[in-house]
């Protein structure tokens, strides 16, 4: 793409006078030229205009680079200092060169003399919007110059121009208007050199001060060739050269590059060097009052004018002394103060900032301390305080009511007495409603994190936590407890509308969740707390949670509300579960012995320990009570353990003398400890009972009832057991619904059946449960598994289950459950159902 002519020539500016001392080379090379001009003057008109065309446009030219490189766009300073070389260089190149030179039109010379003028204006202007950007004050910048400029207008108007113009015939108007021009360059160079003391002589502002003096010696020097008639000298032409050449220097100094930032206080030093121009500058009157002295001779009145102008100038000398120290100590003062501004503004930013940031520090422990970091919703800690507010806006409440419904009473009585009616107790008004707890518990949550990990169960976590925000009201309180239990807390709410918000939570839960390639189905169980008046939070979380377990025991996705009688019986359970910490050490807990019986033969072939609690207090416990107390609190690993010790202890004469096996019940909770097939194998070993003299009783729910993995680790652990002899035992079988689907993969040697499959509960269901019966006899008999039938305890059961072909039995027809001594005695006698 071409490249205009402004582009091009900034371009090649550019690269001549690239680098640290391309402005030297500017320097020079234009200084030959300008030395040059005027030699090339005495020669022809047209070389005469040629040194000032080249120069000028070099000089504009050099400044708009150096604008454009030391970064100074911004600036109307140098911006105006621009304008004006372009103006000067199109005036000479057009007004002068083409007008007046070649064309030869007076008027054309008059404008280009009009515009130097002018565009003198436009340096003076810029100089003066300089020196307030350079020492922030407009005002002392020109009154340093004025003084510089009345100082050394003094002595040079004294040594210089007087007696050159004392024998000129010129005078008047046309002196004043001659010596207007010099004056005013004078009045810029003091401009020019207050602003390089100011700025301790950088460079630039040196080459500018210098370029003004020298249109200051041209000026003065063209004035002198007018008053004596003469054409233009070499002074004034080199002079004015000068200025341009100077000034396209100053513009590509690198020291310029500096100047783009507002620059600090004139400091002590540099004050130093303006104090002593201004002290040298007071001394010229006094140079002028010398040289009259020598042309006019030495006379009483030039004494007394001597002396009179030396002591003029003594004392501004001192008061310029005087001020320079006030100066100086207000200087250091304001240093000073200035350091300690600094210092305590800094301080006070990093106290603030140190404040800041306790702040915060304070607000997110406080945030932390009350709130679940991983939901956002209220901890337990801020429930508790929830509740308590709540629990004392209710009794607050019900005082008040309490208190206005006694003077109502008082009042309906005296009104009685006068009238027959009363009026009070229509101004009652009504009891306040308890504040309502709603304890929520996501249904099977661990088989989340151990399906998918835990980073997906956080993430669902968060996803029920935004559900429950959906359907939380203003003033109601939801907290997460920990783990997956949530809670919500609403202020006098009855029981119909918490239910109401327990179905909404367990629909609005039950929807399918969506955690990247997974879909997560969730079911809730809910404890309902409302219209139970309590004391304290403790007691609302006790009687919520005491709802919630009820709602999980019942089945899971349950909601289940409050009822006293759940109190009550969690008091029993707490009553059990210490009296059975303490029931083994006390020698409470026995086995009881059920024959299983052969009905072919009528001899006892095993027998099933059945463990009994009898407390040294009261009536005996029920297994059905005890046992699953124990397994909530995991007292059933040792009262287990102790129970398979003592019936293999027991069992160990009964297989010896008789041949008979001994089935223990075990529990999920004993299959699943890492010990569990090591301390079977151990106390067969130390009873030395034979392996397959013990069979395991099992139920077909604790393999079911967990995760597939699980399942796996406790069948292998089964396995092992019956790869040593043990017999497996499937308790209940046919109560399940997937026991027929599992039968080929559980490690079961025999097969239990239900005393539902024997006992009928109607005659007109005896032929289907006859039909059952037979149906898992003969399943048994091709898996070729032994079975057993429960529940027996007519003789006509015995006969029937004799004729299906089914070999084993027990029941209360042969034998209720009896302790060892008792099976002793029994062994000793006729054993079959027909003694029984």
């Amino acid at each position: 793409m071409s490249q205009t002519f402004p582009g091009a020539a900034l371009a090649a500016g550019a690269r001549l006078t690239r680098g640290p001392h391309g402005w030297l080379a500017f320097l020079v090379l234009s200084g030959l030229l300008a030395l040059a001009a005027p030699f090339l003057a005495s020669l022809s008109p047209v070389l005469d205009v040629l040194p000032w065309v080249l120069l000028q446009g070099a000089t504009a030219l050099a400044v708009i680079v150096g604008i454009r490189r030391h970064d100074l766009n911004r600036q109307w300073s140098w911006r105006l200092i621009a304008a004006a070389n372009v103006i000067i260089w199109l005036a000479t190149t057009v007004c002068w060169g083409i007008g007046w030179v070649w064309l030869e039109i007076p008027f054309l010379l008059d404008l280009y003399n009009r515009v130097a003028v002018d565009c003198r204006i436009l340096t003076l202007i810029a100089l003066v919007m300089l020196g307030r950007r350079e020492s922030g004050s407009s005002g002392a910048a020109l009154l340093d110059a004025g003084i510089v400029t009345v100082g050394v207008a003094m002595p040079v108007w004294a040594f210089l121009l007087h007696p050159m113009l004392h024998s000129l015939p010129r005078s008047g108007v046309d002196l004043v208007l001659g010596l207007a021009t010099p004056i005013t360059d004078l009045f810029v160079v003091g401009l020019a050199a207050r602003l390089a003391l100011s700025k301790g002589r950088a460079p630039w502002l040196v080459l500018l001060s210098a370029s003004y003096g020298m249109v200051f010696i041209g000026d003065s020097a063209y004035l002198l060739d007018q008053m004596a008639g003469r054409p233009d000298g070499a002074v004034a032409t080199v002079g004015w050269l000068a200025w341009s050449v100077l000034i396209g220097a100053a513009a590509l100094h690198p020291s310029l590059a500096h100047t783009g930032d507002r620059a600090p206080a004139l400091d002590v030093s540099r004050r130093g060097r303006v104090t002593t121009f201004l002290i040298l500058t007071l001394l010229s009157p006094m140079a002028s009052m010398l040289q009259f002295t020598v042309l006019h001779g030495y006379g009483p009145e030039t004494t007394d004018k001597l002396l009179i102008m030396g002591l003029t100038v003594v004392l501004a000398v001192l008061l310029v002394l005087r001020l320079n120290t006030v100066a100086r100590l207000a200087e250091t003062h304001a240093a000073a103060l200035d350091r300690q501004t600094e210092q305590l503004t800094r301080q006070t930013h990093e106290l603030s900032t140190a404040l800041h940031t306790q702040e915060l520090l304070q607000r997110s422990l406080s945030h932390r301390a009350s709130h679940d970091p991983l939901t956002g919703l209220a901890n337990r800690t801020l429930l508790g305080q929830a509740l308590h507010r709540a629990l004392n806006q209710h009794q607050n409440h019900t005082h008040t009511h309490t208190h206005t419904h006694s003077q109502g009473e008082g009042h309906s009585h005296s009104h009685s007495q006068g009238q027959g009616h009363s009026q009070g107790a229509d101004q009652d008004t009504a009891p306040a409603t308890p504040p309502a707890l709603l304890l929520l518990d996501l249904d099977d949550f661990k088989d989340v994190n151990d399906s998918f990990g835990h980073p997906i169960g956080d993430d669902l976590i968060i996803d029920v936590a935004h559900r429950l925000r959906a359907l939380t009201r203003p003033g109601h309180t939801l907290a997460r407890l920990g783990g997956d239990e949530f809670a919500l807390l609403m202020p006098a709410t009855d029981t119909p509308t918490a239910q109401h918000t327990a179905d909404a939570i367990r629909t609005a839960l039950a929807a399918p969740y969506r955690l990247g390639p997974h879909e997560i189905h969730l079911t809730t169980s809910i404890g309902i707390l409302a219209e139970v008046p309590v004391a304290t939070p403790a007691e609302a979380l006790r009687d919520a949670d005491l709802a919630l377990y009820a709602a999980k025991a019942a089945g899971k996705n349950q909601t289940t509300v409050f009822d006293t009688a759940l109190r009550t019986a969690r008091l029993e359970h707490t009553r059990l579960s210490n009296g059975l910490r303490h029931a083994q050490a006390r020698g409470e807990l026995s086995l009881a012995y059920q024959p299983v019986v052969d009905l072919r033969t009528g001899r006892i072939h095993a027998v099933e320990a059945l463990l009994r609690w009898q407390p040294a207090t009261g009536r005996p416990i029920p297994p059905d009570v005890f046992i699953p107390i124990a397994e909530d609190t995991g007292l059933i690993v040792d009262i287990g353990l102790w129970a398979l010790q003592q019936a293999c202890a027991d069992a160990a004469r009964w297989h010896t003398e008789h041949g008979l096996a001994v089935t223990v019940n075990i529990s999920g909770r004993q299959l699943r400890e890492p010990a569990f097939a090591h301390a079977v194998l151990e106390t067969l070993a130390r009873h030395r009972l034979p392996e397959h003299a013990l069979i395991l009783e099992i139920t077909e729910s604790m393999l079911l009832a967990t995760t597939p993995a699980e399942t796996s680790r406790l069948t292998g652990v089964l396995s092992r057991l019956r790869a040593h002899g043990v017999r497996i035992a499937l308790d209940d079988f046919g109560t399940g619904y997937s026991s027929l689907a599992y039968l080929r993969t559980l490690p079961v040697d025999i097969l239990k059946i239900d005393r539902s499959f024997t006992t009928p509960p109607t005659a007109a269901d005896h032929a289907q449960t006859r039909a059952f019966t037979k149906a898992i006899l003969e399943l048994s008999a091709s898996l070729h598994l032994q079975t057993i039938v429960e529940g027996v305890e007519t003789p006509e059961q015995a006969v029937l289950l004799q004729q299906m072909g089914c070999p084993l039995a027990q029941g209360y027809l042969f034998s209720p459950p009896a302790d060892a001594h008792q099976i002793d005695d029994l062994l000793q006698t006729t054993p079959g159902y027909e003694a029984a």
